[in-house]
């Protein structure tokens, strides 16, 4: 897999020397530099989870779910014929709802009965090739197929791109602490802590960056993109004496 170059953001930097307390040895004031270093690395997605089912109403209940599982059962076994493994294939939701007329009570003041009902039944399936993703949306629909609730690219191993990018913070890190500890005339000592943020500063893969490149020679069209992991990490360096 081939990572892209990292992605740098910009966030506040803090020059203190007030005292770490949990870091001060025997009452003794630690002069410190804080600093956050956050980066992004960019990796081509190697699966989507896409979530699709079917919808129909009828006159009653029991017509409606059968109507939909038929077509459920058609999609599946489509897509295990198009080499999908049972298990990337499991049941998201299944629904079934009456339908009620624009009045639910009549000129007495008695309760109407729904008009009919409808069954929604989605599947959450993930595919391992993106290649075939046009061509399973593609048949899919002509199998009854008649809603969509998106899909997300992802990786079927972030490990890589995680760790790309947790080095990428700790560089950044450094880098500003240099930056600041030159700008005033100190000189730079040993790492002191190392904490991973991870509220506000990143801990899972940002939603895709869409671009105008479609999945070559599928019937639908799908701009994959990239997915990228973001990593921070804030760390204190001592000032060296």
């Amino acid at each position: 897999m081939s990572l892209k170059n990292w992605i740098i953001s910009t966030c506040v930097v803090v020059f203190t020397s007030s005292a770490v307390p949990l870091l001060a040895e025997q009452g003794v004031v630690l002069r410190t530099i804080t600093v956050i270093g956050e980066a992004d690395v960019s990796a081509p997605p190697d699966k989507a989870v896409i979530t699709l089912g079917a919808r129909h109403s009828a006159a009653s209940a029991a017509e409606a779910l059968a109507k939909t599982s038929e077509a459920v059962g058609a999609i599946l076994s489509r897509m295990k014929a198009m080499g999908i493994d049972s298990k990337d294939m499991q049941t998201a939701s299944l629904n079934l709802n009456p339908l009620w007329r624009e009045r639910s009570r009549d000129d007495d003041g008695a309760a109407l009965p729904p008009v009919g009902f409808e069954a929604y039944n989605t599947v959450s399936v993930t595919l391992r090739d993106l290649g075939m993703l046009g061509d399973v949306l593609d048949q899919v629909t002509r199998e009854g197929a008649n809603s969509f609730s998106g899909f997300q690219f992802g990786l079927i191993d972030p490990g890589p791109v995680q760790d790309a990018a947790r080095k990428g913070a700790v560089s950044e890190a450094r880098r500003k602490a240099e930056l600041y500890a030159a700008a005033a005339g100190v000189s730079l000592g040993e790492v002191v802590l190392i904490t991973e943020e991870l509220n506000g500063g990143g801990g899972g893969f940002s939603p895709p960056m869409m671009e105008m490149a479609s999945v070559r020679s599928s019937p639908v069209p799908i701009a994959q993109g990239e997915v990228s992991q973001r990593a921070s990490v804030k760390i204190i360096f001592a000032i060296a004496e």
